[in-house]
């Protein structure tokens, strides 16, 4: 176990450096917690309704984001700015070709908006099986260019 010698306070459960900036529960414990006392703190949490109160997403807010496995961000290659710019996963280096905004465009569906391009983020082709690439392309309003979340 690594100890800091401080109280570190996080802003999300995702391990990632990025947010709006919210605190909203901690706990302070010593040594490992028990199962029991994770679990306790995470029905706390869960009972006063953080999670339904919270605005995704935030307004003009861009994000970065992240594979779990890998930990590496959503990248607009080279930072090319012109359609069928290919997406793919790189290291943070904290540039506007790897933050985007979430704006909603109806019925829990989003486009995705690259910081750098003001271009969205597209199924190339409007192509439905397995393995389609991802770029972006202008706005187009269709749904090849909107996502939800799960």
């Amino acid at each position: 176990m690594h100890l800091e010698g401080a109280i570190v306070l996080g802003t999300g459960g995702d391990n990632s450096d990025g947010s709006v900036g919210s605190f909203y529960e901690g706990v302070i414990t010593a040594g490992y917690p028990t199962d029991a006392a994770e679990n306790s703190v995470q029905a706390n949490i869960v009972s006063v309704g953080y999670q339904d109160s919270l605005a995704f997403p935030v307004s003009g807010a861009t994000y970065r984001i992240t594979n779990v496995n890998s930990g590496r961000v959503m990248d607009a290659i080279n930072c090319v700015t012109t359609n069928g710019t290919r997406i793919d996963l790189w290291s943070s280096l904290g540039n506007l070709c790897q933050r985007w905004s979430v704006i909603p465009t109806g019925g829990g569906r989003y486009e995705i908006v690259s910081a750098s391009s003001g271009m969205v983020l597209d199924a190339v082709n409007c192509g439905t099986a397995n393995g389609i690439r991802v770029d972006q392309w202008q706005w187009l309003n269709n749904t090849c260019q909107e996502w939800t979340f799960a």
